[in-house]
């Protein structure tokens, strides 16, 4: 894959959010290096312990190779799989890291025959005053009245929520709401990823992919391996 040529990712235009978000997250370094160890680990316990049908699990979970400590993970906002002893067997360790359902997937398969990612959660927090000024543009804090009913706060702050959206989106200040809104951009995204992986520098990037702020764009993208992608499993295809 070329990433001078466009008709080289022509495959996006039939990605939905799944694929877009395994097309960043394969692009990640950090778990191209994960799943290095995680793969070379479980073969060694395969050469160990043997695979299915024939495996020994008893003698597998003995294994201290076998497991990562759970505390590795409590910030990944992920269900966490049972344990023993404070530690998770490491393709749940995994899969709760990086959002997997099932058996981790080999970076280098550019599309896998499925894609089984874990839930992602939409959590409410309650915002401090101090944190307020800080918040980015697309999100807000709205005070309600804990001791007036809540149905009709919440019929208000539904109809802002909408007329500030609408301004957003307008202004272009508003992250994508659809896949259909962010592929363009994605598109490009991946280029630049790609292009920065043959050792490209960014002015020649920018200039090719007709990028006013690669720089922007590259921390952006690289975010979107990072953690973005997760955001993406939560939007209408």
């Amino acid at each position: 894959m070329d990433w001078r040529r466009a008709g080289d990712y022509a495959f996006t235009a039939e990605l939905d959010c799944a694929g877009w978000a395994w097309q960043f997250l394969r692009r990640c370094r950090e778990y191209r290096n994960d799943y290095t160890w995680f793969i070379t680990t479980w073969h060694a316990l395969e050469a160990d312990y043997g695979s299915p049908p024939a495996r020994d699990f008893f003698r597998w979970k003995q294994d201290p190779r076998a497991w990562r400590a759970e505390e590795e993970i409590r910030g990944c906002a992920s269900d966490l799989c049972p344990g023993e002893n404070d530690q998770v067997l490491i393709e749940c360790w995994m899969g709760a890291k990086w959002g997997f359902r099932k058996f981790p997937i080999d970076p280098v398969v550019a599309f896998p025959d499925e894609l089984a990612w874990r839930e992602q959660p939409i959590t409410v927090e309650t915002a401090s005053a101090e944190s307020v000024s800080a918040l980015p543009p697309e999100r807000i804090a709205l005070e309600f009245d804990l001791g007036l009913p809540l149905e009709a706060q919440l019929e208000a702050a539904r109809r802002k929520f909408a007329l500030l959206r609408h301004g957003l989106t307008k202004t272009g200040r508003l992250p994508p709401l659809s896949v259909r809104q962010g592929a363009p951009t994605w598109h490009n995204w991946l280029r630049l990823l790609d292009a920065l992986e043959t050792g490209t520098n960014l002015p020649e990037i920018g200039s090719r992919l007709d990028i006013a702020d690669p720089v922007e764009a590259a921390r952006q993208a690289q975010a979107m391996c990072a953690h973005g992608y997760r955001r993406m499993l939560l939007l209408p295809d």
